[in-house]
């Protein structure tokens, strides 16, 4: 019960951050109607455009989440490189691409994807951003959520790469 709650409770911070982020650049703005397994949140258009968003965090190593989630005591000495995360990250678009063909909704679904790696920024991501896999189609969007280097939080649409 704690994994599912701490689960629910970061996926609710990455859509509370996303519907900011989305809000204040564009004119139809967007409202959590709910939580839920699949897809993991159901939001609401001014206009009332329902869209469901899939939810993602990225790590750049299970021991780097262990880590950043208080399960590890242990310091990380190995040498980081952009490549790795990136690699990650496609793993990750992949996985979510393969899940939601086996959803049931009558309405469009976009991922969203919250860069929890402290390591790397948008920048480094946006510097590699041949590396990374162009999503399918299955979703509308693929948001990608980040930080550069201070507290402030960027968003991306990786399908516009």
């Amino acid at each position: 019960m704690q994994g599912y709650l701490e689960k629910r409770d970061l996926e609710r911070t990455a859509v509370r951050i996303f519907i900011r982020l989305y809000n204040q650049n564009y004119a139809n703005k967007l409202r959590l109607l709910y939580q839920r397994e699949r897809p993991d949140a159901v939001l609401q258009h001014r206009n009332h455009q329902i869209i469901g968003v899939e939810i993602t965090h990225l790590f750049y190593d299970s021991e780097e989440a262990k880590r950043l989630l208080g399960r590890s005591q242990s310091r990380n000495l190995n040498q980081e490189v952009v490549e790795m995360l990136i690699a990650e990250l496609n793993k990750r678009i992949q996985t979510k691409e393969m899940k939601i063909n086996n959803y049931a909704t009558a309405y469009p679904i976009a991922l969203i994807i919250r860069n929890a790696s402290p390591a790397f920024g948008m920048s480094d991501i946006l510097r590699a951003k041949e590396l990374i896999y162009k999503p399918q189609g299955r979703f509308t969007h693929v948001w990608f959520l980040s930080r550069d280097g201070s507290d402030e939080w960027l968003m991306k649409d990786l399908q516009q790469l």
